[in-house]
């Protein structure tokens, strides 16, 4: 058993650094964070507490003066025999009589209870009104209160709770008993409230269930109150531009809310001195955390992270790349140092195989491109020895000349590219040839874009397909007929040339295609040779930039070569 193949869990130094920092640093950072937050909430509870306090006892005085009125009103209207004179009464005389009596103990009230903002009598028999009230209001108030207890007589019924009625400066709340035309009406004004318990620049307002206050706060200047949501406190900013802090508490009969607005105090002034300088040590350490980081990361985990970066880089073939050696820690240098003499002998070792792999290449291309030229030498001897034997010297002679035409462009070419212009008198050469003592000679029709006769392309790359054509056409009473297009496409890498040799024939057979449109290896038979050289050849020349492919049309067999234009290959340049 090899006791060095156990697996154990590996992890990065970055990772153990930032884990070493956590354990010592966060522990006490959070600790002292959870501290300032627990004294700062500890200390808004007990002023917001503070503030419920205080609006309690002001909702209190509210709610009672509301049911005291209440009490007192149904107690006036029901078992006051006053009250039951003015019903009654038989002339304005004595309806004067009794409300001024009934006026006695509305007094007591209003100097009881400083919401209480008026008392009002009216008898719509003898429309005779009377008023008791405290304060001072201007007459356009007064006259409003008049209008409403009135109509309140002609609707002839109680009002449903406490209404608002809308004064020039505030609104107040108005309730009407309504008893045989007779009306019996308090008036309770928010704006009367006193606060003398209050700090500076503390406010206790009401406001209604719309927000609006049910009178203008000078100090506050506020037409519109922010209504609480699941909260009871809201941060609002005045029309003096000033932030105050709102707590409510609701009143009852859905008459609104009590409000104490606090000007917005910042942080650092509820703190105490101790929670300020315990404050401090925690931005403190706030602030140590990534000093701390910079420089574990600027003299261990950056040339850490260079080595490890240069590595992934050689793993990916680039044997360019070189690790500084600038850090400050003498092992990181000389790790750096190994690391680049590690890649000077991978770059001179890479170098000697890709020469050594261009020359191989270069032979097998040499090779395949000679396997072609046995290959159509011999069909055109056996074609000029069975003309001999017919004595057709004329027809030889020209054989001869379109022979030596192609075989000078062989030669002299090589297997280096050729322009498209020069392999095309080549399928031309092999055209004439074939038509020579044939009775149904092959046509040959071209169609070739103009700017791109000079342009590159590997030899024999054309007529190969115009050769396998004639040589598998199975026609007998119709010539063959061979059409070949050029053109050009663009794209974003240079554009592409685009050949397509197509024919008139059969077309080709469903497995025979199949084969063609496979790998080069399984192309190569006795029946494709030179299908299969031009496809090993395309791919030594060009990679996967080059696409060969084959399929049948409707009136014969086709043959589709792109090719890029611009491409830099080995053996010569294609452009």
């Amino acid at each position: 058993m090899n006791v060095f193949s156990k697996s154990h869990n590996t992890t990065s130094f970055r990772n153990t650094a930032i884990l070493t920092m956590s354990v010592i640093v966060l522990p006490l950072f959070i600790v002292v964070v959870l501290f300032d937050v627990y004294t700062v909430w500890q200390q808004k509870t007990a002023v917001r507490n503070s503030r419920y306090s205080t609006l309690s006892a002001y909702q209190a005085q509210f709610e009672n003066t509301l049911r005291v009125t209440e009490d007192f009103l149904t107690d006036t209207v029901v078992n006051s025999m006053d009250f039951a004179s003015i019903i009654y009464a038989r002339t304005k005389t004595d309806a004067y009589v009794a409300s001024q009596a009934v006026g006695v103990p509305c007094k007591v009230q209003l100097k009881a209870n400083e919401l209480l903002g008026s008392f009002c009598t009216y008898s719509k028999a003898f429309d005779y009104y009377r008023i008791s009230y405290t304060g001072s209001y201007p007459q356009s108030d007064l006259a409003v209160l008049r209008a409403a207890v009135m109509a309140a007589a002609e609707a002839g019924s109680s009002a449903a709770g406490w209404i608002p009625l809308s004064f020039s400066d505030r609104t107040v709340l108005l309730n009407t008993y309504v008893r045989n035309q007779t009306v019996f009406a308090a008036m309770i004004d928010p704006a009367r409230q006193s606060y003398s318990v209050l700090g500076e620049n503390n406010l206790i307002f009401y406001i209604m269930q719309d927000g609006t206050p049910y009178a203008c706060n000078i100090a506050f200047h506020a037409d519109a109150i922010p209504l609480p949501g699941k909260d009871t406190g809201v941060t609002f900013q005045a029309d003096n531009g000033r932030k105050y802090d709102l707590t409510f508490l609701p009143l009852s009969r859905e008459n609104g809310y009590i409000v104490y607005a606090t000007p917005s105090v910042s942080l650092l002034k509820m703190l105490n001195f101790t929670q300020r300088v315990l404050l401090a040590i925690t931005l403190g350490l706030l602030i140590s955390i990534p000093l701390c980081w910079l420089s574990l990361r600027q003299f261990i985990l950056e040339p850490l992270n260079t080595l490890t970066q240069t590595t992934q880089a050689i793993q990916n073939g680039d044997t360019q790349i070189r690790v500084p050696q600038e850090s400050r820690i003498q092992e990181v240098n000389d790790i750096s140092g190994t690391v680049n003499t590690m890649l000077d002998i991978i770059r001179q070792q890479k170098i000697d195989f890709y020469e050594q792999k261009l020359e191989t290449q270069q032979a097998q291309l040499q090779y395949l491109h000679m396997q072609i030229r046995p290959h159509f030498f011999l069909n055109c001897l056996n074609m000029i020895y069975s003309m001999a034997g017919e004595k057709k010297y004329a027809d030889i002679q020209e054989l001869i000349l379109d022979l030596s035409t192609y075989l000078r462009s062989t030669f002299k070419n090589s297997f280096k590219p050729v322009s498209l212009e020069e392999e095309i008198r080549s399928v031309n050469s092999y055209i004439r040839i074939q038509q020579i003592g044939t009775e149904l000679p092959p046509q040959l029709d071209f169609e070739i874009d103009a700017d791109i006769s000079q342009a590159s392309i590997p030899p024999l790359s054309i007529l190969t397909f115009v050769e396998n054509s004639i040589k598998h056409s199975s026609l007998i009473d119709t010539p063959l007929e061979i059409r070949i297009k050029c053109r050009k496409l663009a794209s974003e890498d240079g554009g592409y040339l685009n050949i397509t040799v197509t024919d008139n024939s059969a077309g080709f057979p469903a497995e025979i295609l199949k084969t063609l449109n496979g790998p080069a290896n399984e192309v190569y038979n006795d029946y494709h040779v030179g299908i299969a050289n031009l496809k090993q050849r395309l791919r030594l020349l060009y990679g996967e930039k080059a696409t060969l492919y084959f399929r049948n049309l409707a009136g014969g067999a086709c043959a589709e070569l792109f090719l890029p234009i611009h491409a830099n290959i080995s053996g010569g340049d294609l452009q």
